[in-house]
């Protein structure tokens, strides 16, 4: 048979298999191994320095394999494995980032890296899905190829969303339409609220298309098929270019009932907005700004990448402020409304990171800093600005260990220690990990 056999030692940062071939060159296989297997590889890529395959025939299985070979679920890249070694594989990456990236040196790193967190739920914990819309059934993209898959029971959605789609997909059926290549759906396990977003991406003038939703909503009944379901409402994005349909922006209109669903978090009631961002894994997330939350400062709590308000509304000390500041307006106008009905002294503030520089001359070495960002991480100038200003104490909510790591280095070389270091398990059966790290001023 073709292919070379090779030893998977390791897991990359995607959760891609490593082995190394016969040649002394390392390989990357991107088809579901675990480390300690052995399989048959094709070779689709070769460069100097390593090469990439797929499994062909898997030889030797690992006892920590969950799923036969080859049984592929979409948005899950690592159920296939144990839950004990997908903590594990989390814990090392972060561990790998710090060190490799980031310049720590290894018993520095194992002094300030607490366990990783695991998710009490590792199936079935997600509270916001996005599907393609094909021949009228709602599908998830497949890893690797992107191709459309059909949903019909997902590991990673709440269990009620099931319920939500074959509603959806009935009225696809009994009203064929080219209307929608996209739908999102969102909600809360907490308070029962169901929002969803159905998705244009026509060229076709705006007022259009939002005449047609309108129609076919009123047309297909779908707010009645959603009776039984606690249905908040439904809204209608178009995306029609390239940009918005990478971000997810666009034009939002209503079609039924309101643009958010409300959600408990950290015992709050927080509006979150069609299109805002919200943390996907809640009971997780109360886990995740508990451990960011900033103890030791007199001044204001600023919130940057502040979403909905959800961290600095969450964790804010009482009789202290929140500066909050995000690049959506949605966002901004759901934590605006959260911070006034829970009576809390908070400006939010709609801008992209790369243009608050001048805000952050606003902190004092009083106040303590909570940032979020997506995984690009933070904007170089963020970082110097920060460096300048020089807050007591910094919380880092990372999604990306890489980054990470990168601005961890940047943070130390400006005189900032690192005090610990908490990987969290978000996101189960996926190769993703968040990370808290908490960060304080040296004294002088």
């Amino acid at each position: 048979m073709a292919g070379e056999v090779v030893e998977i030692i390791s897991l990359g940062s995607s959760g891609e298999g490593i082995g190394v071939l016969a040649s002394g060159k390392k390989i990357f296989v991107d088809s579901q191994v675990i480390p300690g297997e052995i399989c048959r590889v094709e070779i689709t890529q070769e460069k100097n320095k390593f090469a990439r395959g797929r499994c062909i025939e898997l030889m030797t299985s690992s006892p920590e394999r969950v799923l036969p070979f080859g049984t592929e679920i979409p948005g899950a890249n690592l159920a296939h494995m144990s839950y004990k070694t997908q903590l594990k594989y989390k814990q090392d990456k972060v561990r790998d980032c710090l060190i490799r990236l980031g310049g720590v040196a290894p018993s520095a790193a194992d002094g300030v890296m607490n366990d990783i967190v695991p998710s009490d739920k590792d199936s079935n914990y997600r509270n916001h899905m996005q599907y393609s819309v094909r021949d009228g059934r709602l599908c998830l993209k497949a890893h690797g190829t992107g191709k459309d898959v059909q949903v019909d029971r997902s590991v990673l959605e709440y269990e009620m969303f099931g319920k939500v789609r074959e509603a959806i997909e009935a009225a696809f059926a009994g009203y064929p339409t080219r209307l929608f290549g996209g739908a999102v759906i969102r909600g809360s396990e907490r308070t029962g609220e169901i929002l969803i977003e159905l998705v244009s991406f026509s060229d076709a003038p705006s007022e259009v298309l939002i005449r047609d939703a309108s129609e076919y909503i009123s047309a297909s009944g779908l707010a009645g098929r959603l009776s039984q379901l606690n249905l908040a409402g439904i809204t209608f994005r178009i995306s029609n270019t390239a940009t918005e349909k990478r971000t997810r922006g666009g034009k939002r209109v209503v079609l039924y009932g309101n643009d958010y669903y409300t959600e408990i978090l950290c015992g709050r009631e927080f509006k979150v907005k069609s299109g805002a961002f919200f943390q996907v894994n809640v009971p997780q997330a109360e886990v995740l700004y508990g451990l960011a939350r900033p103890d030791r400062y007199t001044g204001s709590l600023w919130d940057l990448y502040c979403g909905t308000g959800t961290v600095g509304l969450s964790l804010v000390k009482e009789g202290h402020k929140v500066m909050g500041v995000d690049i959506s307006p949605e966002a901004i106008a759901s934590a605006r409304d959260n911070a006034s009905r829970f009576g809390i002294d908070a400006e939010f503030i709609c801008r992209p990171a790369s243009r608050i520089t001048s805000l952050l001359s606003m902190i004092s070495c009083d106040d303590a800093v909570v940032v979020d960002p997506p995984r690009a991480g933070l904007e170089f100038s963020l970082v110097r600005a920060l460096i300048e200003q020089s807050p007591e104490i910094i919380s880092y909510i990372s999604c990306d260990p890489s980054t990470l790591a990168r601005d961890l280095r940047m943070f130390t070389d400006g005189g900032y220690m690192i005090d610990s270091v908490t990987p969290v398990d978000m996101f189960p059966k996926t190769s993703h990990v968040e990370t808290v790290v908490l960060m304080s001023k040296e004294k002088e």
